[in-house]
């Protein structure tokens, strides 16, 4: 496997994660949330729409902020860097690969 494959897949799974727990928690929260005010189950059913949209809202996020990133060839703006740093706080070496990702 190589290494885009590998930072591809982790950021795969990460997101996939991320959204999964968000769910998860507000649903936990909606469920104490209708025990203590005894609601019935309408708070939880609440915890999951409101975790599922957050949990979209950020993978959404995620996305746009990458396909922007990639679209100025990942110099975020600084004419005039040499590739050897390329934006990466003046750190020798660090460059951005075709996804963004700092190498």
């Amino acid at each position: 496997m190589s290494d885009d494959s590998k930072g591809f897949w982790g950021e795969a799974w990460t997101l996939g994660f991320t959204l999964v727990g968000l769910v998860l928690v507000f649903t936990g929260l909606g469920y104490l949330l209708d025990h203590w005010a005894r609601t019935g189950p309408w708070l939880m059913i609440a915890g999951v729409f409101v975790g599922a949209g957050l949990g979209f809202a950020y993978l959404v996020s995620i996305l746009f902020s990458r396909s922007w990133r990639g679209r100025d060839g990942g110099a975020g703006g600084r004419e005039g860097r040499g590739p050897e740093t390329n934006g990466a706080a003046g750190v020798p070496g660090r460059h951005r690969d075709r996804e963004g990702f700092w190498r």
